[in-house]
């Protein structure tokens, strides 16, 4: 409740669009009362300009940005300005380049095969972009765990903004909006895991 969060995307927020930018604007972000900032996705996306929510590779800083060194770098220099970092993560959908996608396709259908242990071959909520994360396998859990655990210790993220936590279940259809605005136990059961 004490924090005066900065949602900042590296794109827009500097001319370069690069971390080593942002680095040199802690100042600005300091004059400002700014306590936290909020980096939107920077993990590896679809395409070169992007908001990021077009996530394929999670464990990958996108390289528009500049290499995961400079990441590090303009965290610890956060950091040693008294401001922490919440990280904007996308786990509820990835895209086709997505390791998660590509092993188990079916091609005939153009979407993740039905045998697929990561992702849903449809959607299981109302809001879905992408392809959608199977929230109740086991390897979805353990590979959300083995990702926000890899940002906390490789990059000393503070904390994280969950994206479309509504899709977070698999108790809805892809047209029920009805169903996905609901309080859904198997959510929160879901989302207290992590």
């Amino acid at each position: 409740r004490d924090l005066n969060i900065y949602e900042l995307l590296v794109r827009d927020f500097v001319s370069r669009h690069t971390f080593k930018t942002v680095k040199d604007s802690i100042n600005y972000l300091k004059k400002l009362g700014v306590t936290a900032v909020q980096l939107m996705p920077v993990t590896e996306f679809d395409g070169n300009e992007s908001w990021g929510y077009g996530p394929n590779f999670f464990f990958a800083v996108d390289k528009t940005y500049g290499p995961k060194k400079d990441l590090k770098e303009l965290i610890d220099a956060l950091h040693a300005n008294g401001i922490a970092v919440i990280l904007d993560i996308v786990l509820n959908h990835a895209y086709g380049l997505a390791p998660h996608a590509r092993l188990w396709w079916d091609e005939f259908d153009n979407k993740p095969a039905n045998q697929n242990p990561y992702l849903n071959k449809n959607a299981t909520h109302a809001f879905n972009v992408g392809y959608d994360f199977n929230h109740d396998s086991p390897y979805t859990r353990q590979f959300v765990d083995t990702v926000l655990a890899h940002w906390v210790k490789e990059y000393k993220i503070d904390g994280f903004r969950w994206d479309l936590t509504k899709g977070f279940t698999n108790s809805c259809t892809s047209g029920d909006e009805t169903c996905t605005n609901s309080y859904l136990s198997d959510r929160v059961t879901k989302l207290k895991w992590y």
